[in-house]
């Protein structure tokens, strides 16, 4: 997997960039193989949804949460040093309000719903 493509989107992600989280995810998925382009697909269409979800287009942000929770799920509580967990856990709560906005049983969508994206820490171990 590339390391240096998923911190930065993890980096951007996390300052709210998301067009450009998901552009570094449309980067991953053309290096990736096998596994790696369903986890890079899922990241991609969570990247997707944010960015929809902040333009207050919550249809197509709620078709692209579904599509990386499809994606995602099966990664476990993380995948090659990124926490899939909590973006999961994320997704399903941002997925939520958002319908609850569209169905105007709320008036604004509540941003401090959005994840904050993690990445492991890799301890070096000197044997």
């Amino acid at each position: 997997m590339q390391e240096r493509v998923l911190a930065e989107l993890v980096s951007a992600f996390n300052r709210r960039e998301f067009d450009r989280a998901a552009a570094q995810a449309a980067e991953g998925l053309l290096q990736a193989e096998g596994r790696d382009e369903v986890f890079w697909l899922g990241l991609g269409d969570a990247c997707e949804g944010y960015s929809a979800l902040m333009g207050q287009r919550f249809d197509r942000a709620e078709q692209h949460f579904v599509a990386a929770m499809q994606n995602l799920r099966n990664f476990g509580f993380s995948y090659n040093g990124f926490n899939v967990t909590g973006l999961l856990a994320g997704l399903r709560r941002c997925n939520e309000e958002a319908r609850q906005v569209r169905a105007q049983n709320k008036r604004s969508f509540d941003i401090t719903l959005l994840p904050q994206l993690k990445l492991a820490q890799r301890v070096e171990q000197n044997v």
